[in-house]
């Protein structure tokens, strides 16, 4: 599901919020409650929410008694901590969820810090708590997840009594930590590959997966039964690792020589980088993409348009999720929430010419 403010709250935090940029309060000062609220022909309620916003980003003051200061800092007055992940693999949704965050928080004047989770369990656990809380943050995201229940670092982040988001990790972290958590509705995504690809005409569709990371082999085949596409197991083929090349082309490698006289009419790849290996090994056994083979993956996070055809995809919208994180976040601290029920995240499929349309006949 998407996560969205109310409609009027949301129109009059930003109506104000462009107002304040464009200097419209000369004096510094807003008017009183009930004049802005007649200006703006809203309730003062919804005036409020947007208000209370706006004080917890620090483009406002409100002092009891004397009224709603402009802040005229230009620095930004509120700071976030985000626990990254190792971003240098090039698989990894992290390297491309923060360039989200950073776009948000600068556009709700808060200052991003970052360190790894690693940094906070070295020491001793009391210390990493007196420093977070020392440094007055307004929440923390996580991009850890797969989280077993136990880990010191949840001990630590619950210690610091602020809000925490866990940025892209799975229903069952949610179950085993305290903190909200937004993610990837994985049986959806497949669900929405299959169809896609069974729309096209395409009945023997291979999977390459990485172990059961994105859904369990058992309700990956029940969707298959359901589509009315063929069941055949060999059509389904495990890498060991999600982002050595060797392992991966070994798993290509194993379902092209199965199916070496009658290859799959189609091929849903676990990342955009299984597609790429699949690409090279199609290249160098002169199958063509998508006249022999079409390819989609999930992800969409290389630069899919620059691949030769360009690579349909399965998109997170890895930008979203960063903007989305920050924004629950910050309605988390404003409401007071410790958690939050399990949030999908967006995904959305694109078409490119790694895929088009086939006549029925011109399917195997």
């Amino acid at each position: 599901m998407r996560i969205r403010k109310a409609p009027k709250t949301e129109d009059v935090y930003l109506t104000l919020k462009e107002r304040i940029a464009a200097g419209q309060y000369p004096e510094g000062v807003l008017p009183i409650e009930p004049e802005l609220a007649e200006q703006l022909q809203v309730s003062r309620k919804t005036l409020r929410s947007a208000l209370a916003r706006l004080t917890l980003e620090n483009f406002i003051v409100r002092i009891k008694g004397k009224g709603t200061f402009i802040n005229r800092g230009t620095d930004p007055q509120g700071r976030i901590l985000v626990l990254v992940r190792e971003v240098e693999d090039i698989t990894n949704p992290d390297r491309y969820i923060l360039p989200g965050i950073q776009q948000e928080a600068a556009a709700m004047n808060l200052q991003v810090e970052t360190c790894t989770g690693l940094s906070l369990t070295a020491g001793p656990p009391e210390l990493s708590v007196r420093r977070i809380q020392s440094k007055n943050y307004c929440g923390i995201l996580c991009m850890d997840s797969n989280f077993r229940g136990d880990e010191p670092l949840i001990d630590i982040l619950k210690r610091t009594g602020l809000p925490v988001v866990l940025t892209h990790a799975l229903p069952a972290d949610a179950e085993k930590t305290p903190f909200a958590v937004m993610g990837t509705d994985y049986h959806q995504v497949m669900r929405d590959g299959l169809a896609y690809l069974a729309g096209l005409g395409h009945r023997r569709i291979a999977y390459l997966a990485y172990r059961e990371h994105r859904i369990e082999k058992k309700k990956y085949f029940r969707l298959v039964e359901e589509l009315g596409l063929d069941r055949d197991p060999e059509l389904y083929v495990r890498s060991t690792s999600h982002n050595r090349r060797e392992e991966i082309m070994a798993a290509v490698e194993k379902l092209f020589t199965k199916f070496r006289r009658n290859p799959p009419g189609a091929v849903f790849c676990f990342s955009d980088y299984f597609a790429l290996c699949l690409y090279e090994y199609l290249e160098r056994h002169q199958l063509r993409i998508p006249d022999d083979v079409a390819v989609l993956s999930i992800g969409g996070m290389i630069g899919c348009d620059f691949l030769t055809p360009p690579l349909s995809a399965i998109d997170f919208d890895c930008m979203e999720i960063g903007r989305t994180a920050v924004r629950t976040l910050m309605e988390m601290k404003m409401n007071r929430e410790s958690s939050r029920p399990f949030m999908f995240t967006p995904h959305h499929l694109t078409e490119r010419e790694s895929t088009r349309k086939k006549n029925l006949q011109e399917v195997c």
